[in-house]
């Protein structure tokens, strides 16, 4: 495999010095952490850059209907953020808590799971 040394979005500081990724695939869902971690509005200079989840902060996180709504804005705004990454599924499912979502995203044969607090 390809050595890439990218370097960690969030310029994590290891004893060797700023954390780099060896594999794609670490990349990418390095990325994709600091995506689902910023909001909208809050790069600045990219003020589009960041998912869109504040949208649905008062909506019911158990609702179906709710749920494909924020899979489809999510993968939507996925595209355009982030182009380089191949995902082949996103799935939100109800957290534990009625203010909780489950994000599950592959990418390849790797799926990053995050619990998102609206």
């Amino acid at each position: 495999m390809a050595n890439n040394n990218e370097i960690d979005p969030l310029l994590t500081l290891e004893l060797s010095g700023v954390k780099t990724y060896e594999s794609q695939e670490e990349a990418w869902g390095a990325r994709l952490y600091e995506w689902l971690n910023t909001y909208q509005g809050e790069v600045y200079g990219d003020p589009s850059w960041g998912n869109v989840l504040p949208q649905f902060k008062h909506e019911p996180t158990n609702l179906s209907h709710v749920q494909i709504a924020v899979e489809a804005m999510l993968l939507q705004k996925l595209t355009v953020d982030l182009p380089d990454i191949p995902i082949s599924g996103l799935s939100v499912a109800e957290g534990d808590a009625f203010d909780k979502l489950k994000i599950s995203i592959r990418i390849r044969d790797i799926t990053i799971t995050q619990d998102e607090v609206l």
